[in-house]
């Protein structure tokens, strides 16, 4: 210990001793390291740890319906029930439909995204509430209109509350309709999509009559409106009850053919679903990932080339220790103590570094009208992940000139006085070497980043078929103020004469969904008359409920007529 302080303290006056070289190494490692931090931190919020808040999450896989193409859709009420009901390899399974809410009375009503979820669904992610209860038992059954509960998020409890510890057993009101609080979630559950911040969850059977959906839907096995999420039991692996699954899917495929040929289910771990930040997120962590990988390693041959001038310049002072003594592994434990200096340094400042770098997650992901919730934060894994990087970098960076130093050839050095002649050539060799190992990983960096910007700036350049420009778009959820379908029709009607009657507006239209947007709509039967399908063949479509005229406003983008306005 004593010898390891002793390496310790001389290590730090050599790094005083030349502070160009110890400024330039420790922000060259800072640079590597914080790049590979804030990827990791990105990939340990998104993928390692997508829901927060929830009970053993290693036991907690996705639930995915699978069309016969391999598509990953949701799940209908029914199915699920079946699922439900008969999987006997789960903990068990719960489902979850995201939805705009409007809660508060009609003059100070306040938009908010839900989650209708079945009545198991906080039983089975194991979240304890912070304030009052969860569903309970007698919550969890199929009866419309029977449960008028809520559980509120804690952000929501904090900003409408303003923290009441009596909350449970309140009413709010939610798209018009009195509901009862029963619970508040505990702060970092924010709902089963990862990214995504839910701050209200009601029973599914309360949907219709909170007019977020119509009452046949819950009933109708094409009505595909849950996500589901599953817990296996303990000692099941995900292929044994995967492989449950799909036999059960077959089987109710078998019973229901008019609306399940074809159609499968399978589990998959959290962090490859296909509903989230993760499906979206998942390729682009990969490439920064590896590329970060890269940047570490050419920072690391830099590094390694300073120090190895340096310890070219510093052979006669190794010949004088090794003359008087000091052995060749000692000489080298010095060298490499020398470069953990640098590293821990270089370390501690990445860090810093990195908890500003974080925060820039939000400017990868696509814009959505769905709140987003990728709130990085540092925690004892990420930390952990740092540690391991400075160590990597200590050695990569220190190898090569400890390795000099225990070959030295202690007459050469003498002889030379440490400069010129052949003890010179070998470091010279290992200098080129790393120069060129570091231009090529540089060169392949700048390809690879050159090709992933000419990926984007041609993605940005497919033509949709219409004009995008000028064009601006509003969500506006009408069931959620409590209209009756009549009503939107005439509110749409009004609100499309009113807009074009504005001047510098060409055109108004509106529709169900947003054309290229995130949700292609309903999932539903299409017939064509004389058109007898294939045993296997799905004939399952989205459809989209637009206004009359919508296609004469949607302009062929190479027509060069006058671009539209587009309000939805």
């Amino acid at each position: 210990m004593t010898s390891l302080f002793e390496d310790l303290r001389y290590g730090a006056r050599m790094a005083l001793k030349s502070p160009g070289l110890t400024f330039a190494a420790v922000l060259t490692l800072a640079i590597g390291i914080a790049a590979n931090t804030t990827v990791f931190s990105w990939i340990d919020s998104i993928l390692l740890r997508p829901l927060p808040g929830i009970t053993n999450s290693a036991e907690v896989v996705a639930f995915e319906s699978v069309r016969a193409n391999g598509d990953a859709i949701t799940t209908s009420y029914p199915d699920y029930r079946d699922y439900r009901d008969h999987l006997t390899l789960l903990d068990g399974l719960a489902g979850a439909s995201p939805t705009p809410l409007s809660i508060g009375d009609a003059d100070h009503s306040e938009r908010v995204w839900g989650e209708f979820v079945t009545g198991n669904y906080f039983q089975v992610l194991g979240v304890k509430p912070l304030l009052g209860r969860v569903f309970s038992p007698n919550e969890y059954g199929d009866t419309q209109g029977g449960y008028p509960v809520a559980v509120i998020s804690y952000g929501l409890w904090n900003r409408r509350f303003h923290r009441d510890p009596g909350v449970a057993g309140q009413r709010i009101r939610v798209n018009r309709q009195e509901l009862t609080i029963v619970g508040v979630a505990p702060e970092h559950f924010i709902g089963t999509i990862t990214g995504i911040g839910f701050e209200i969850w009601i029973p599914v059977m309360m949907a219709s009559q909170l007019n977020a959906i119509p009452d046949w839907m819950v009933r109708d096995r094409q009505s595909r409106i849950l996500l589901g999420v599953a817990r296996m039991k303990k000692g099941v692996t995900i292929e044994q009850a995967r492989a449950e699954v799909a036999a059960l899917a077959h089987q109710i495929a078998r019973i229901e053919p008019a609306t399940n040929q074809g159609i499968s289910a399978t589990l998959l771990p959290l962090w490859q679903g296909h509903f989230g930040a993760q499906a979206t997120m998942l390729g682009p962590l990969r490439v920064l990932m590896a590329v970060c990988a890269v940047v570490l390693l050419i920072v690391c041959a830099n590094v390694a080339n300073l120090l190895l001038a340096r310890t070219m310049a510093r052979q006669q002072e190794f010949a004088m220790r090794i003359a008087l003594g000091a052995g060749r592994i000692r000489l080298a434990r010095q060298l490499l103590t020398e470069s953990l200096i640098l590293a821990v340094f270089g370390g501690m400042a990445g860090v810093l570094l990195s908890q500003w770098m974080i925060h820039s997650l939000g400017y990868l992901v696509p814009r959505s009208e769905l709140p987003m919730a990728l709130d990085v934060r540092m925690n004892g894994d990420i930390l952990a992940f740092s540690i391991l990087l400075c160590v990597a970098a200590c050695v990569l960076s220190g190898i090569a000139p400890a390795l000099q130093s225990a070959r030295a050839d202690l007459n050469e050095v003498l002889k030379q006085g440490g400069r010129g002649g052949s003890s010179a050539a070998k470091p010279r060799r290992i200098r080129s070497t790393l120069v060129i190992a570091e231009v090529a990983m540089a060169l392949v960096a700048i390809i690879s980043a050159g090709l992933f910007a000419r990926s984007f700036q041609i993605a940005r350049q497919i033509n949709p078929g219409f004009d995008t420009h000028n064009v601006i778009v509003s969500h506006l959820y009408l069931s959620a103020a409590g209209y009756s379908v009549p009503d939107r029709k005439l509110f749409c009607q009004r609100l499309r004469q009113r807009l074009e009657s504005e001047p510098g507006i060409a055109a108004v239209t509106y529709a169900d969904m947003i054309p290229l947007g995130f949700y292609p709509g309903p999932w539903e039967p299409l017939e064509v008359e004389g058109y007898v399908p294939g045993q296997s063949e799905n004939m399952q479509i989205y459809r989209n409920v637009v206004a009359p005229g919508i296609f004469r406003r949607f302009r062929d983008s190479t027509s060069g007529r006058p671009r539209l306005h587009r309000a939805g």
